[in-house]
């Protein structure tokens, strides 16, 4: 089955907005075998979303995401109805839901959010459990329009129930799995991914890059060739795979502490606290997160951790043995399982030939012994940032697993 994703919101068009949505929903419907052909972003008008029904008739599936609120620039549904001459009527079950919702949350319900409860009669109505506006699949004229909201939390809660009503439109089963690379480049990987795209024809291997890491996801019709080609590339990758896509690096990283009952405490310098906010983003890092400090000048260093003013002196903050010293001691002082250090040179300014902007060290304290590592990070400041925030945590789960080069 072929698709488009057509994305509603003069915000997208203007830039003010980041069109996630699309990274969202097009690896799902891929995974259920069918292929998105087109996705473009539309202004929220009936003019556009016309134009754009009588252009893509002949498609059997039209995903609209945004353009179901409340206010009278929200036009998705009304201009969808009025394209294929449906009728619009109140559906109680939303709008019960609906005020529901504005009970939970302790806010009155205004007349505007009425009509987010208006659907066709034939329209399979998809719950929304994280906002006021319901969804709906609309079957017609031999093609099935899908309407989802436009902020993603709200969007990703009604995936399973959207995927369940397409699974059994498809001619075939598909099985998909997904792993998340950290630590090695997509174009790293490249040379070394031939094997696979030749040797297993059968498996469609597609990689989404994002700022310092990778998902790689396997879909194929057979069970045996999909659970093959992930076999050998994690046996091929194993130091960087660090478990399934659905999980981001901090829920690898408080799983893996978690089932070995170990705890974790940071030294941030470069980072600012990224690696903590990260980390307490996880339900149930408590668990396993005692404390952390970010220590950016050089004398809370010395002050709160006890670093040697001589290293400081002799080889600078930003240093193998500067990081190596504060895990150290921060292991001294916290008793954390693991304690984790962070040194780096974030840019624009600051950088020198010997210590380029990009440059982070990192530490590692771990079952007595304390390891460092060096990396070169490409980017501005923020992405050298996020880069190092993310390394820093794929270093943990790796030393924990005892996953070394």
């Amino acid at each position: 089955m072929n698709a488009a994703i057509i994305s509603v919101g003069n915000e997208l068009l203007m830039g003010k907005t980041v069109n996630s949505n699309l990274t969202t929903l097009a690896p799902e419907l891929f995974s259920l075998g069918i292929k998105v052909k087109e996705a473009t972003c539309i202004e929220d008008s009936e003019t556009a979303i016309h134009s754009t029904l009588k252009r893509l008739r002949d498609l059997p599936l039209i995903i609209f995401t945004g353009g179901l609120g409340p206010t009278v620039d929200d036009t998705t549904k009304e201009s969808v109805a009025s394209f294929y001459d449906l009728t619009l009527s109140r559906d109680e079950r939303s709008l019960t839901r609906i005020n529901a919702y504005f009970n939970r949350v302790g806010r009155p319900m205004k007349d505007a959010n009425l009509k987010q409860a208006d659907f066709p009669d034939n329209a399979y109505i998809l719950d929304n459990d994280r906002g006021t506006a319901p969804g709906a699949i609309i079957p017609v004229n031999g093609q099935h329009i899908v309407l989802l909201p436009g902020p993603p939390y709200e969007l990703r809660g009604m995936l399973p129930a959207l995927k369940s009503y397409l699974t059994p439109l498809m001619d075939a089963t598909y099985y998909q799995k997904g792993l998340l690379v950290v630590g090695r480049g997509e174009s790293d990987l490249e040379g070394e991914m031939k094997r696979f795209y030749e040797g297993y024809e059968d498996v469609d291997i597609a990689p989404y890059a994002g700022t310092g890491e990778i998902k790689y996801l396997f879909t194929s019709s057979s069970k045996s060739s999909l659970d093959k080609a992930v076999r050998d590339f994690k046996e091929t990758f194993k130091t960087a795979v660090v478990g399934t896509h659905e999980k981001t690096i901090e829920e690898h990283v408080v799983s893996t502490l978690r089932d070995q009952n170990k705890t974790i405490a940071l030294v941030e310098s470069i980072t600012g606290g990224m690696i903590a906010s990260r980390i307490v983003n996880v339900p149930g890092a408590s668990n396993v997160f005692g404390e952390s400090y970010v220590l950016y000048s050089n004398d809370a260093k010395v002050r709160q951790m006890g670093l040697s003013e001589q290293i400081l002196s002799q080889y600078g903050a930003v240093s193998e043995q500067c990081v190596y010293d504060l895990a150290y001691h921060l292991h001294q002082k916290s008793g954390a399982d693991v304690s984790l250090s962070v040194s780096g040179i974030a840019g624009p300014e600051g950088g020198t030939d010997e210590k380029p902007v990009g440059l982070v060290y990192f530490a590692v304290h771990h079952e007595g012994k304390t390891k460092t590592y060096k990396r070169q990070f490409p980017g501005d400041r923020s992405m050298i940032r996020i880069r190092a925030t993310i390394y820093a945590l794929y270093l943990v789960n790796k030393v924990v697993l005892h996953h070394e080069d």
